[in-house]
């Protein structure tokens, strides 16, 4: 039993080790160091709202009929980050889910994501920040059987102040430069445009039965 203990904590840090290298590898090793420069997880606290995201992403639980998509980030006393998403759906219902984000390899911008009612983890890449650092560039990778089939599956842009993102138009082409380079550019990862239909000003408040959660 001790040999099997081992051989599985192993073969996580393995597969912990080689997510964070393809990670590095796919940001680039220049770029990665003015993230590094630029992101921190007491910048990364606080709330969020998405203003683009791909059609890839309703594989994962959303996509584009999703409007009003934010997330709230709590650094935890155990140094991970508390999340909850909220978002509502084509029908206009609101909608949540919690969960906890943890970062790969000391790296904290190579994150995973674990929602409380879904038994997988999932891989959370941010690829790049503005250097105000109230908007980011999340990647959401392909990863099958620890192997990552391609690092960028699906797209959210997400940014501090929804409304000031879109007035500043050189933030925008700033975001979609970056998107260019990441090869965000294929219809089915292309970023497009993520609306509000409302504003979600408390998260948890209407939300529906836990059997009715989507991921965000």
């Amino acid at each position: 039993m001790v040999y099997n203990n081992q051989f599985l904590d192993d073969s996580e840090n393995i597969s912990r080790l080689y997510m964070s290298e393809a990670y590095k590898s796919f940001v680039g090793a220049d770029e990665l160091a003015v993230l590094q420069k630029r992101f921190s997880v007491r910048k990364f606290v606080g709330r969020w709202e998405q203003v683009m995201t791909s059609l890839s992403t309703q594989f994962m639980g959303t996509g584009p009929t999703f409007s009003s998509v934010n997330a709230i980030y709590k650094l935890a006393a155990d140094g991970r980050i508390r999340l909850t998403n909220s978002a509502f759906n084509a029908q206009l219902q609101q909608i949540y889910i919690q969960g906890v984000s943890d970062e790969r390899d000391g790296l904290a911008t190579c994150r995973t994501v674990q929602f409380d009612n879904l038994p997988f983890v999932g891989d959370y890449w941010i690829i790049y920040a503005n250097q105000r650092c109230d908007t980011i560039i999340v990647s959401a990778p392909l990863i099958v059987l620890g192997q990552c089939v391609t690092e960028n599956l699906g797209v959210y842009v997400l940014t501090k102040d929804r409304d000031a993102f879109w007035c500043d138009k050189a933030l925008v082409c700033e975001i979609q430069e970056q998107l260019e380079k990441y090869g965000f550019s294929s219809f089915y990862n292309r970023a497009i445009f993520s609306g509000e239909s409302m504003r979600i000003r408390n998260p948890l408040a209407g939300k529906l039965s836990s059997g009715q959660r989507v991921v965000l």
